[in-house]
C-alpha cells in the first residue's frame, strides 16, 4: 500500500491510498459515517484479485482539505488521477459516496464499471449518465433506509445494470460486516469488475 494525494476537481488536496499495481483501478468512495480506512480489508481483497484499489478520504475527512460538501468534485479528481496511469477505471461508491459518484459521472469522464452500495442520493438527471459507464451493479438490503432510492437508481440507469438485494437492513459498507453477505458480495463485485474488462 502506498499513500498518495490527488487534487479534486476544484483543487483541494485529497488524501488517498493505492493498493496493488494493475491496469484496472478501482476507486473506493466511502459513506458519510465511514472513511477510507473502512475500505482497507476490501482494498486488500481487490489487490489479491489483481486490481489496483484506490480508497480516498472525502473533503473534510482525515487529512483531506475541507471547503464545502461538493463531494462529487472529489470523485471527479479521483477518476482523473486514476486515468493517468490505468487503462481501465471503475468506481465503487457507498451511500453518500454512491450519490457523489453519480453526480461526478454527470460532469466527468466515462468509466468502465460502476458499483453502488446502498446509494443515498439520485443524480441530477439520469439522461446525463448515458455512456458514462459500461455497466453497473447496484447492491442494497431489503430493510435499508435507502431502499426506494436504490431501487429507483437500479431501474433508471441508462446502461446495463445488475441488482443484488440482501435480506436484513445492513447499509453500505456495513454489508461487509456480515461474513455470509461479505463472501457473496466480494465474489460478485470481483466477477462484475472482471466482466467490464471484456467489453
Amino acid at each position: 500500500m502506498e499513500k498518495i494525494t490527488f487534487l479534486s476537481y476544484d483543487g483541494l488536496k485529497i488524501e488517498a491510498e493505492i493498493f496493488g499495481k494493475s491496469d484496472h483501478a478501482v476507486i473506493l468512495a466511502h459513506g458519510k459515517i465511514f472513511d477510507m480506512q473502512s475500505w482497507e480489508a476490501f482494498a486488500k481483497f481487490l489487490e489479491d484479485q489483481g486490481f489496483s484499489a484506490i480508497p480516498f478520504n472525502f473533503r473534510g475527512y482525515g487529512n483531506s482539505q475541507s471547503k464545502d460538501f461538493k463531494y462529487e468534485f472529489d470523485v471527479v479528481g479521483a477518476i482523473d488521477y486514476a486515468l493517468k496511469d490505468h487503462k481501465r477505471v471503475s468506481v465503487i461508491g457507498a451511500s453518500m459516496g454512491g450519490a457523489a459518484t453519480l453526480r461526478a459521472l454527470e460532469m466527468g469522464k466515462p468509466i468502465d464499471g460502476l458499483v453502488l452500495l446502498s446509494p443515498a442520493g439520485l443524480p441530477n438527471n439520469f439522461s446525463d449518465l448515458g455512456g458514462k459507464a459500461k455497466k453497473a451493479l447496484v447492491v442494497f438490503s431489503k430493510g435499508d433506509f435507502v431502499f426506494d432510492t436504490a431501487t429507483e437508481i437500479s431501474k433508471s440507469l441508462p446502461f446495463e445494470t445488475e441488482t443484488l438485494i440482501f435480506n436484513g437492513n445492513l447499509h453500505a459498507q456495513n454489508l461487509f460486516r456480515d461474513s455470509e453477505i461479505a463472501t457473496e458480495l466480494k465474489s460478485k463485485i470481483s466477477t462484475f469488475l472482471r466482466s467490464v474488462e471484456g467489453i
